[in-house]
């Protein structure tokens, strides 16, 4: 295996966009919505007032509403989706834009120092907030009442890595003021930041931001490096004299740890049909774990030819069985802050090497038989007994061969009588697969009681007779022979003459 490391997220992202897999050009985009407040931060309002702003998407939300804080306190709240009117201003090409209004008033909260929150929800969930800061107070009041400063974080949060720069507004009555901030993983301040607007814990240490700026912004660097990994709440709090005011609390996450790839799955394989699983389960985060990690497969063959596949908790991937060849097999995982790690699997699926088998006329034959055929003008062959993976069975093709020339293919022909039956004939059977592998059978092979039969022999059939005469007179001296023991043993003879003497 392969290994490395590598924070190259955008590289990443390109790979997605070429692959063949990745997002057409034609396919329609679809951006996050984006809610525009017309009125600037820190009005001082009396009474009522009409807020004014545009919604900006590719079609209407599925839901905008809009709620008013005060302190950690919800005073009001309400629902904008009839309150939406076409502007018909484009604002890209697939972008339109809505006017909205909301009338707010005060009337029951004389005094408030309060944040309103616009929240849209597009219809695949993505999402948008805006905030405003404003000031109330009684205009009939004998006096004005100082009131709590007020701050928000000017853009989302998320996963944080490295040195991170935080942007926040913190203004009062009068304008900008100052601003602190403090981060903690305690469990009960992360329960109490679902909330979004926090009383100021105790056990925290706060930290000045920088200097007061013109536009009401305050920043601090947040140097993530200083933390572990894991699940933190983020707070900020404005202050003026001696005047806080509500924590505003993000959840984040710090993440300075690239994940760790790994694939699991065979090294060498015979083909077959249907599909090979590799595993990417045991790729992870340290902390994060592998909810959110990005897959990003590569598959290339032999041959440079690559299949490309990515998505989010995408953890296995299927390769074809019944191609064979060297493959090497590529997973990048990338977490939600653009570190990466990358592990290659190379792999062999090996080709099942198809076996020959051949009937003629029924009879199955094995390499090297000899066989004699009736007297005929043709006589069926077969090669559908051949073996291979189930795959390649079905594709197999079959040649034919008489005297290594090749006359047809298929599974089941008619193989001719040659017009040349002075000597015996072979026939070779290859039969070969979608790989290009094959295996041969060769038999020989004639038509009976000519010279082409295989077991036809010429010089036996010249000597016969002579064979069969010695053997008829082998038997006639036996016969005689075993005739003249059979008399000995029977005892009948001429006897002895006798002389008298005289």
């Amino acid at each position: 295996m392969v290994r490395g490391t590598t924070r190259l997220a955008s590289a990443l992202c390109l790979l997605i966009l070429i692959s063949p897999l990745g997002t057409s050009v034609n396919e329609p985009t679809d951006d996050s919505p984006q809610i525009i407040i017309d009125q600037s931060q820190g009005l001082n309002v009396y009474s009522n007032i009409n807020i004014t702003g545009t919604y900006i998407d590719e079609q209407l939300p599925i839901s905008i509403t809009w709620e008013i804080y005060n302190g950690v306190e919800r005073i009001d709240d309400g629902d904008l989706m009839d309150h939406l009117s076409e502007s018909g201003d484009s604002h890209s090409s697939s972008r339109n834009s809505w006017q909205y209004f909301i009338n707010l008033n005060f009337t029951s909260t004389p005094t408030c120092s309060c944040v309103l929150e616009i929240e849209a929800t597009d219809t695949n969930g993505q999402k948008d907030m805006a905030q405003l800061i404003l000031f109330t107070q009684d205009e009939d009041a004998e006096s004005l009442t100082q009131l709590n400063p007020l701050i928000i974080f000017e853009s989302p949060i998320g996963q944080l890595t490295g040195a991170v720069e935080i942007d926040t507004i913190a203004m009062d009555m009068a304008g900008s003021t100052s601003a602190q901030w403090a981060i903690s993983n305690s469990s009960e301040i992360e329960i109490s930041c679902i909330q979004s607007w926090i009383e100021s814990p105790e056990q925290v240490q706060w930290h000045n931001m920088t200097a007061i700026i013109q536009d009401s912004s305050q920043s601090f660097t947040l140097d993530t490096m200083a933390y572990n990994d894991g699940e933190y709440s983020l707070m900020v709090r404005a202050v003026s004299d001696d005047l806080y005011s509500t924590c505003a609390c993000k959840p984040i996450g710090i993440d300075n740890n690239a994940p760790t790839a790994r694939i699991d799955g065979p090294s060498v394989m015979t083909e077959y049909s249907g599909s090979i699983q590799f595993d990417g389960t045991g790729s992870s985060d340290l902390f994060w774990g592998q909810d959110e990690l990005v897959f990003l497969w590569v598959l290339e063959d032999e041959l440079g030819e690559k299949t490309i596949r990515s998505g989010v908790d995408l953890r296995t991937f299927d390769v074809d069985a019944s191609k064979s060849g060297n493959f090497t097999l590529t997973l990048t995982v990338v977490d939600n802050v653009g570190f990466s790690d990358t592990v290659s699997h190379e792999f062999n699926i090996i080709n099942q090497v198809p076996v020959a088998a051949l009937r003629i006329g029924g009879q199955a034959l094995e390499n090297g038989d000899q066989i004699t055929l009736t007297d005929s003008t043709q006589w069926l062959v077969e090669c559908s007994d051949s073996t291979d993976s189930d795959n390649d069975k079905s594709g197999l093709v079959c040649t034919w061969y008489v005297d290594d020339e090749p006359l047809m293919t298929g599974w089941s022909r008619q193989l001719v009588s040659p017009e040349d039956l002075s000597k015996p004939h072979t026939l070779m059977l290859e039969v070969t697969d979608d790989d290009g592998m094959s295996d041969t059978i060769t038999v020989t092979f004639g038509v009976q009681d000519t010279a082409s039969d295989p077991m036809y022999d010429e010089d036996g059939t010249d000597n016969g007779f002579w064979l069969m005469i010695a053997a008829q007179g082998a038997i006639f001296v036996t016969l005689i022979l075993m005739m003249a023991l059979l008399l000995r043993l029977t005892g009948k003879s001429t006897p002895i003459p006798k002389w008298k003497r005289e």
